[in-house]
């Protein structure tokens, strides 16, 4: 009884810290989905936050509108291996968007980059499943708001009136359906990234910029409307007197990674077709399929008095690591740290804890992982989940799960 009441107060003390900080540290996206929660996703938020625009926040959120996260690069990467091109990482279309003069600055800084390349891919995933002879500025508000206010079928029906020949087909085949849905479904306000990174001011056709041209997804606030400035009142004027086809072909090149003033309709490749999806990436495999994945190595890894254990999600070119540590000792850790060697880098601002990275100068980086803010404290017994995303170093596959073995690469060294 004591054992269970005990392990309930130091329930409510962890929870109480953590509300209390999340309400300072992860004020910034207004609660929505940060890197831990469990859906192995990366919330456009945790890479930086601002009131660039207005409805970045929890409050623009309404109508089925929902936050920007990597499962926009799933969508994306499906739509390039529909077209018979590999996948790109966050870093390969946000280095594409500086070089194309489509970012407010022409260097990028911190994780610039990593955010605008996430919200390039929305943004190509959003429209660039459209077919030339199709394209209509008002089937990208009509899907938007079907996706977030209808049924799934209905989508798809829409995809396959609309969408290049065999996509629809592709998306079910591949179980990929969810993930383009819920692409539509993203806000492209969320966050401020679209007007204070990806301002681009490439001039498209003399009358207008390629900031202009974004705002196609943004829609009316009934949702009936494309091309809508950011106050959701009127139009994005310059924008309405581009050309259709130049707006798909712009649209077009976030998807090839091309000129944006180019022509991309006709050189995007032979498209796998149903019959023969092509042979993308399987969720959980390695990248030798001759060697078998085993059981995953979670832990626990000691160190001292903690027992760390790992989890987490692979996505393109990175990863989610979810940390579990525990008190083993018979006194309250007010200090907790540990450290590992690995080939891959840590970026963005973890949770729950603070990384020094030491470059060995050798491919691999030390990195000490000390406990912070609501989980620096440690009580006996208990245990708290803290966390951070990452750059993969040695590849370890763009879907499936993080254990210890693939965060540890370079080896576990404890205290």
């Amino acid at each position: 009884m004591l054992h269970a009441q005990n392990k309930k107060l130091c329930f409510v003390l962890i929870t109480l810290a953590q509300l209390l900080s999340w309400q300072s540290a992860f004020a910034q996206d207004d609660g929505h989905s940060h890197p831990g929660s469990g859906n192995g996703f990366i919330d456009l938020a945790t890479l930086g936050m601002s009131g660039g625009s207005n409805h970045t926040g929890h409050d623009g959120l309404v109508g089925g509108r929902t936050a920007i996260t990597t499962e926009a690069v799933v969508a994306y990467n499906t739509l390039r291996d529909f077209v018979g091109l590999k996948h790109a990482t966050i870093d390969e279309i946000g280095a594409w968007a500086f070089a194309n003069t489509l970012t407010n600055n022409t260097q990028a800084w911190g994780n610039d980059q990593q955010g605008v390349g996430i919200w390039y891919a929305m943004q190509g995933a959003k429209v660039g499943w459209m077919a030339d002879g199709t394209f209509d500025p008002q089937v990208i508000a009509d899907i938007e708001r079907t996706a977030r206010l209808g049924s799934a079928k209905d989508v798809m029906a829409m995809v396959v009136e609309y969408g290049h020949e065999g996509f629809a087909d592709y998306l079910v085949k591949n179980k990929m359906q969810e993930h383009f849905i819920n692409t539509l479904k993203m806000e492209p306000h969320y966050a401020g990234w679209m007007h204070d990174r990806c301002h681009g001011w490439l001039s498209i056709e003399g009358v207008a910029i390629a900031h202009d041209v974004n705002h196609l997804t943004v829609l009316s606030h009934d949702q009936m409307q494309p091309f809508m400035n950011d106050t959701w009142d009127w139009p994005q004027w310059p924008a309405l007197d581009v050309t259709h086809e130049r707006v798909l072909e712009y649209f077009q090149s976030m998807v090839v990674l091309g000129d944006p003033l180019g022509f991309h309709l006709e050189n995007l490749g032979e498209p796998n077709t149903p019959d023969d999806p092509g042979t993308p990436d399987d969720p959980g495999e390695p990248n030798d399929p001759s060697d078998p994945p085993g059981e995953p190595d979670n832990g626990p890894y000691i160190a001292g008095n903690i027992s760390v254990e790992v989890g987490g999600e692979l996505w393109w070119d990175g990863f989610t690591a979810a940390i579990t540590v525990h008190n083993d000792g018979n006194t309250k850790l007010r200090n907790w740290h540990f450290r590992f060697l690995s080939t891959h880098r840590v970026i963005g601002s973890p949770w729950g804890c603070r990384v020094r990275t030491t470059d060995l100068g050798n491919g691999y980086f030390e990195h000490r992982v000390r406990g912070a803010d609501w989980a620096k404290s440690l009580p006996v017994g208990c245990t708290v989940h803290v966390g951070f995303i990452g750059n993969q170093g040695n590849p370890l596959g763009n879907y499936g799960l993080l254990d210890g073995a693939k965060l540890f690469d370079g080896g576990w060294i404890g205290k």
